[in-house]
């Protein structure tokens, strides 16, 4: 049986290319693609079996081609075993507006 899961979502997610590199304290760095991306969070591909508790807080950079670099921080929703679940907790006026402008360039895409 597939389990219950409570879509908590507040924002249209949209299926992307990219890449992330998740700092961690304890093993330096995380790295993969990006499989979707809202203005709240993101769904990441997990390549690695480096331990990341759900609930835990870290760095991450995300890549898009075209588009210049943003970091935040972000909280780990969820940790599955080939997915990690981001929101988004923290991050200065010059990133948030990098992903304001890539989250309504995919609006418009998708309309």
């Amino acid at each position: 049986m597939g389990e219950i899961y409570e879509d908590r979502r507040q924002e249209p997610r949209f299926t992307t290319a990219g890449k992330y590199r998740l700092e961690t304290a304890r093993s330096g760095s995380v790295e993969g693609r990006i499989l979707d991306l809202s203005l709240n969070g993101a769904m990441l591909e997990r390549s690695s079996k480096v331990e990341l508790p759900a609930g835990t807080r870290h760095r991450i950079a995300l890549e898009f081609t075209g588009q210049p670099p943003f970091h935040g921080d972000a909280l780990l929703v969820y940790a599955g075993n080939d997915r990690i679940g981001i929101e988004f907790y923290d991050m200065d006026t010059k990133n948030f507006s990098a992903l304001s402008a890539l989250i309504e360039s995919l609006t418009r895409a998708n309309r």
